[in-house]
């Protein structure tokens, strides 16, 4: 069984997790007042706008095809396939796309490193990856930890692959 140290379970800065973002999971970086998003920005329960710092649109069928379950892994033969046959957009052409996409939006209290985050649309393997990026230790000192430890070790393994 492999033993996980409290330093690599701890939260990610903001610059990580929109590299993470925009390179790992193919996202387009939207600017939080752009009107093409407008409608998604009403929604009653995201972060204060004052707190947030990235909006992004994951759309490409291969990534959500990983986040949502239906490919195991990144590095797999499926996704390959299925990413080398994604069509590609633009941010202009990001309204396109809302209908099937996710949104995600991160936001932080100091600047530095996420508070807390709003995903518009389902992915069970985003919502956890985000649990991990926000700091394990914070989350479990706090007793909200809603994540299995299996789920979690996965997504740390996940997480380290995706740095290199």
């Amino acid at each position: 069984m492999d033993k996980y140290s409290p330093q690599e379970f701890g939260a990610k800065n903001i610059a990580f997790i929109d590299q993470m973002m925009v390179e790992r999971f193919h996202a387009i970086s939207v600017d939080k007042n752009d009107e093409k998003i407008a409608r998604v920005m009403e929604d009653p329960f995201l972060p204060s706008s004052d707190t947030i710092c990235g909006v992004y649109c994951i759309y490409r069928k291969s990534v959500l095809d990983v986040l949502n379950g239906n490919i195991a892994f990144f590095s797999s033969y499926e996704f390959e396939a299925a990413c080398s046959s994604d069509k590609l957009i633009t941010e202009e052409y990001v309204e396109d796309v809302l209908d099937f996409a996710t949104v995600v939006i991160i936001a932080s209290e100091d600047k530095k490193y996420m508070s807390h985050y709003f995903i518009g649309g389902n992915s069970k393997k985003l919502n956890c990856i985000l649990n991990v990026c926000s700091g394990v230790t914070k989350i479990a000192n706090k007793k909200i930890l809603v994540i299995p430890l299996s789920v979690l070790k996965k997504t740390l393994v996940s997480l380290k692959t995706w740095i290199i």
